[in-house]
């Protein structure tokens, strides 16, 4: 289970990043994932801030996680944080698609392959390794 718990850091660390940058910083965060100014507005905004404040409540969450000492609660946990991430890449790919018109916002369209790929990773090692010692 220490592979597990060491996955476990991954979305910690990058739900606290973006979660405290979308609440504190939500206009600097649009204009880092290439949104036009005449876009950003309040409701904009305050979209981000929630978006920020939900992100901070996967982080302590998944932190919560790294506790579990069950093996079987550790696999489900596991595969949680993997459909969450698989949701994330997907939004993020599926955004630069479709709604971007195929504008190729590079930053969008490399976060949600990095999360369609830690999504396999913690799928795959989604169960612990079993001791024979």
């Amino acid at each position: 289970m220490k592979l597990q718990k060491n996955l476990l850091w991954i979305p910690v660390v990058f739900a606290m990043a973006w979660g405290l940058f979308g609440l504190f910083a939500p206009e600097a965060l649009m204009k880092f994932l290439n949104t036009p100014s005449e876009n950003i507005n309040s409701t904009l905004i305050s979209t981000q801030m929630l978006l920020g404040v939900s992100l901070i409540s996967l982080g302590i969450i998944t932190l919560w996680m790294r506790s579990l000492k069950d093996k079987s609660a550790m696999s489900g946990a596991m595969t949680v944080v993997a459909v969450v991430f698989l949701l994330f890449g997907l939004e993020a790919v599926l955004v630069d698609f479709l709604v971007e018109g195929l504008a190729r916002n590079m930053i969008l369209f490399i976060e949600g392959i990095v999360f369609i790929i830690l999504a396999i990773l913690f799928f795959l090692n989604r169960k612990p390794k079993i001791d024979m010692g």
